[in-house]
């Protein structure tokens, strides 16, 4: 789980993962204030606070002798004894006695959580603070220390005295309560931020493909061209022909469809390795991402050029050319392969490309294409073509590609925008290239025309450079 965290963790991806969920956080945020809000609510509280002062003395018969002229040296040695003055207001011994005075069923850690102390600095003065909920509590209780403190405090410490110099009056307003709006502001930042922290997680963890740098940065693989997403007549559920695929390229395709391919046959024809008749097989890591389509159509394009070409449906298990044809056609290789067919029958698609079908879902696709007739049948059909496409199912699902490793010149990987997750199409790579078998390139299908990432974007290249948006053979 790390390494994909790792692996994935882009400053881009995390600013969309927040602008793709920002809507929620906030919903979170709002749900969390709500619920904060409303507990404190009903639950608030006010506590109420009572204060008596004293006086400290050096000598207790001080207090009671009004005409003793204390000294600086005396007011000294009085403020060194308040802090052991404060510590027996806080000795169980102290609240035992507070508590049989007070009558109230308070133990004594309730007393000390209630009763604080603090001297004014360069005086002989002291403050008792006591809390409670309810403000007659608070003043019994601090003139209840008033009434005790001076008497206990002289046997206990046998040194100085105390005199009360203001007795405590009734609490009238609330020394602490509930802020529900400041709790319900709190609530919300909480329920925002761990709905933060859930999205930029399930985001992290999340190893769809959604742009090419993704893919640029996890292999060293190529990328031989992206593939736009078209929406055609038919996606938006007009059909003028049942037969018809608008996705299938043709002299009436747009020009970005047109270019994406020409720049991806470019770059393939530099991976032939001088053979005579290259095979790329055409795979993917799973099912719809759009092998078969992209398999038909650089078939198209390579016949454009006026070589020979043969596309071959090695899907033997769902003939994923003929769905892309919309053809029924029953007759194909798996009949050739199991002997019951002597002969293939070869679909003349046009003057330069012909189609072998896949042929009846036979029960043992693996074995027939791993077959030594499967590889003759290669070998004898290079000396007719100038290329061949084979079209295999995903190697994420079945492992029918890998059959035909060592019989193929290079692979040529399908990954699709918003589909193809890069751990699966790196166990995809881990899985061929030790085979020996070579890898050529990514097509990246299903690119927004409008991202900035495709090139043939027709809005800033066709207008830029003239070009028109239709294909034509004699151009």
């Amino acid at each position: 789980m790390f390494k994909i965290i790792v692996a994935n963790f882009h400053l881009e991806k995390i600013l969309w993962i927040i602008k793709k969920n920002l809507t929620y956080m906030v919903f979170c945020g709002l749900v969390a204030a709500l619920l904060f809000g409303g507990y404190a609510y009903a639950t608030r509280s006010s506590v109420y606070q009572a204060k008596i002062s004293f006086y400290a003395y050096s000598d207790p018969d001080y207090a009671s002798d009004t005409s003793v002229n204390i000294t600086y040296s005396e007011v000294n040695q009085a403020k060194n004894l308040i802090s052991s003055y404060t510590q027996i207001l806080k000795s169980n011994t102290f609240l035992e006695a507070l508590k049989e005075e007070t009558g109230l069923n308070y133990s004594t850690s309730t007393f000390k959580n209630i009763i604080s102390t603090s001297a004014v600095e360069d005086t002989a003065v002291f403050y008792v603070y006591v809390v409670d909920s309810n403000p007659l509590n608070a003043q019994k209780i601090a003139n209840a220390i008033g009434e005790l403190a001076p008497d206990m405090i002289v046997t206990l410490v046998k040194a100085g005295g105390v005199q009360v110099l203001d007795s405590a009056e009734l609490p009238t307003s609330p020394y602490q309560q509930t802020n529900v709006p400041f709790t319900a502001i709190l609530g919300f930042f909480f329920g925002a931020i761990l709905a933060f922290i859930f999205f930029i997680l399930k985001g992290l963890l999340n190893t769809t493909i959604r742009k090419k740098y993704e893919i640029e940065d996890m292999f060293t693989i190529p990328i031989l061209g992206d593939v736009p997403e078209i929406e055609t007549e038919e996606t938006k559920g007009v059909i003028k022909n049942s037969s018809y695929n608008p996705k299938v390229l043709n002299e009436d395709s747009t020009f970005t469809i047109t270019e994406a391919y020409n720049s991806i046959r470019t770059k393939l024809l530099y991976t032939a390795k001088d053979q005579k008749c290259p095979i790329y097989g055409i795979t993917s890591a799973d099912s719809g991402e759009g092998k078969s389509l992209n398999s038909m159509n650089l078939a198209i394009s390579y016949s454009f050029l006026g070589k020979k070409v043969l596309l071959i449906d090695g899907d033997l298990r769902k003939s994923g050319i003929s769905r892309v044809l919309k053809t029924t056609s029953r007759q194909g290789l798996s009949q050739y392969l199991a002997g019951i067919n002597k002969d293939y029958d070869l679909f003349n698609y046009n003057n330069n490309l012909d189609i072998l079908f896949a042929g009846e879902i036979p029960p043992n696709p693996m074995e027939l294409l791993s077959s030594e007739k499967c590889k003759n049948l290669l070998e004898s059909l290079k000396e007719t073509y100038d290329v061949i496409f084979i079209d295999f199912p995903p190697v994420g699902e079945v492992a029918d590609a890998l059959a035909l490793a060592d019989s193929v010149t290079s692979f040529v990987l399908v990954v699709r925008e918003n589909h193809t997750k890069f751990d699966k199409e790196e166990n995809v790579i881990r899985t061929i290239e030790p085979l020996g078998a070579d890898i050529c390139g990514f097509i990246y299908n299903g690119i927004a025309v409008n991202s900035r990432e495709y090139k043939y974007n027709t809005k800033k290249y066709g207008k830029e450079y003239g070009y028109g948006l239709k294909y034509s053979a004699s151009k």
